[in-house]
């Protein structure tokens, strides 16, 4: 009876292990000192990975929603990327590493983004990459962003 108990007290621990997080935010001292808001690398130790497709504002009809306004589409890419980590039981706060691309990119649409942005991710940002491409998969969409985020759920 005691060797059978022991036995399951050590599988309830493997299995509630397995799915335990940790993070760390590393942020080298060899390398310059990043701006508010950015992140040079997390560790994550367990937990879920989620691959995020690239969300742009697009609603449901499959209509660009904010043709030529720049802070509309960030608004409902965000709202989209939200709503994709909500589907799978994640929040902004789970996001590891996200992507964003930008038509044009320039300082007033940077601007923009980091407006958005810092309320999406909050006090602790994933890694990110921004990039300044020439067009997305329809000339009208401005913005487009994919991620990935590590959970317990």
């Amino acid at each position: 009876m005691i060797r059978s108990l022991t036995v399951l007290c050590v599988i309830l621990s493997i299995s509630l292990n397995i799915h335990a997080q940790s993070r760390e935010y590393i942020n080298p001292e060899t390398l310059p000192p990043l701006s508010n808001g950015y992140t040079q690398a997390i560790k994550i130790t367990g937990g879920h990975t989620i691959y995020i497709a690239g969300q742009t504002a697009v609603n449901d009809k499959k209509e660009i929603v904010g043709k030529g306004d720049f802070d509309a589409q960030v608004k409902r890419a965000l709202d989209n990327f939200k709503t994709v980590l909500v589907a799978t039981n994640a929040t902004p706060a789970d996001l590891v590493k996200i992507n964003i691309y930008i038509v044009d990119l320039n300082a007033d649409k940077l601007a923009v983004l980091r407006k958005y942005l810092k309320d999406f991710v909050g006090d602790k940002p994933p890694v990110s990459t921004l990039i300044g491409v020439q067009v997305l998969f329809n000339k009208d969409v401005m913005i487009e962003i994919d991620g990935i985020a590590n959970t317990t759920n």
